[in-house]
């Protein structure tokens, strides 16, 4: 994808922000084997539970991301990465003080290079996001979240090579 289209897709998403309630933006960063991330985005609430049972239930959100990947590696290259992701969230009933969660997780990914290093070829611009995480909302209305991910990138084999990407992350949202 070239540096041009994409600047075109993020301010196509931006403008259309008013047209979609956005509940709230998050920030992450993290890497591992050589490859950093940064990444922001948007989140919308489905407004749905289900699985009620012992004063937990299971919701979730949209989210959308834009993130920028390098590598420190030898040859080192970096991408950009547009991601969207429906987010399934295991939490308690109650809100407000201090709430524990669990995030699973696999979201469409498009990176504007598929070459990283010599050892992080994606064969292919689509990739697939898996990730699990944990973390704990926080605020009088749970509108702080702290947590920690694993995302793995994947082609998930339509192309190769299929080196895919890693990461550990650390990330903040806040929710209005």
């Amino acid at each position: 994808m070239r540096p041009v289209a994409l600047a075109l897709l993020l301010a196509g998403l931006t403008a259309a922000i008013p047209c979609f309630a956005i509940d709230g933006y998050f920030a992450d960063t993290g890497g591992a084997d050589g490859i950093q991330s940064v990444k922001l985005g948007m989140i919308r609430h489905w407004n749905r539970q289900w699985l009620h049972r012992d004063n937990w239930h299971l919701t979730g959100y949209w989210e959308a991301a834009l993130a920028y990947l390098r590598s420190d590696g030898p040859n080192g290259a970096g991408a950009v990465d547009v991601g969207l992701t429906p987010v399934f969230r295991l939490r308690p009933d109650a809100s407000g003080g201090v709430q524990p969660y669990l995030d699973a997780a696999i979201g469409l990914h498009l990176v504007s290079k598929s070459r990283l290093d010599d050892r992080h070829n994606l064969g292919c611009a689509l990739q697939f996001g898996p990730l699990f995480g944990l973390g704990v909302t926080f605020g009088d209305k749970s509108q702080y979240d702290l947590g920690y991910r694993f995302q793995h990138l994947s082609n998930a084999g339509i192309a190769q090579p299929n080196d895919g990407i890693s990461l550990h992350e650390v990330r903040l949202t806040y929710l209005y």
